[in-house]
């Protein structure tokens, strides 16, 4: 089986939730593409990643602008949607940073809010939002989805959770800043490798209020670690495909999944 899959990678407007709906509607009408299976966007690509914007910019699910943007694009394109992330309050004390997950008729299949939060140059995501209750795999009509957002890629625990309970690719939609590019490719290979697995990533691009510089560079990276496809830094769809099958007869020929301890024990030194 292959799975067709766009990447939309844009430079968010901060704060106007209209105008970046505006912009991932012209990017994906303009990419030649009338349909596939799979549409995935970037982190915060609602607002754009500014701590200080989130609450302030922050949806309920009943009557979110987002959610209903993506259902339509679920519909037009028939495609499954994973929705990036925008900042959502889901009857909690504290909003979250939530990706939203939607199968090819708009129907919502679950949710994911972020589980690391992140902190840098004094911003701190955890300030202003809570973390998600853990990882997440969506089952979609062409497979299993272990759904991560951007600083999530940092610990690798949560992957290998995905690869052994039935990941057939992994999905992480980012707003990486520019300065660390080398580090977010070099994460994304040691995924991919270690749990020979796709591993799809939607990243933001340009800045946000002349602070951030975002990475941009999408890309899909194989269960070998080879980017099949990739982007630079422009405000653009990508298309890739991913073969399943191809993935899981590697696996059968270098069973490194399967070879694995149940448990690792250091000894007495």
């Amino acid at each position: 089986m292959k799975v067709k899959v766009l990447l939309v990678q844009l430079e968010a407007v901060a704060g106007d939730i209209e105008k970046n709906i505006d912009k991932v509607e012209k990017l994906l009408e303009n990419s030649g593409f009338n349909s596939c299976d799979l549409i995935v966007l970037p982190e915060l690509w609602t607002i754009g990643w500014d701590c200080t914007h989130f609450n302030k910019y922050s949806e309920k699910l009943s009557d979110s602008k987002t959610l209903a943007f993506l259902k339509t694009l679920a519909k037009k394109y028939n495609s499954n949607i994973i929705g990036g992330s925008s900042v959502l309050n889901k009857n909690s004390q504290k909003d979250r940073n939530t990706c939203i997950i939607l199968n090819r008729n708009g129907e919502i299949l679950n949710t994911y809010d972020k589980y690391h939060l992140f902190s840098h140059r004094g911003q701190s995501e955890g300030t202003y939002l809570e973390e998600g209750d853990g990882p997440v795999i969506v089952k979609t009509d062409v497979g299993n989805i272990g759904i991560s957002i951007c600083y999530d890629i940092r610990f690798p625990e949560m992957f290998r959770l995905y690869a052994f309970n039935g990941a057939d690719f992994i999905v992480n939609m980012a707003a990486w800043p520019k300065s660390f590019t080398d580090e977010y490719v070099t994460l994304a290979k040691a995924r991919a490798i270690e749990n020979q697995i796709y591993f799809v990533s939607s990243c933001l691009t340009g800045k946000i209020n002349d602070s951030f510089d975002f990475s941009g560079h999408s890309f899909v990276t194989d269960y070998k670690g080879r980017i099949v496809a990739k982007l630079a830094e422009e405000e653009k769809v990508l298309y890739a495909e991913l073969d399943i099958d191809e993935m899981n007869q590697y696996r059968l020929q270098m069973p490194i999944l399967k070879d694995t301890k149940a448990k690792y024990q250091l000894l007495e030194m």
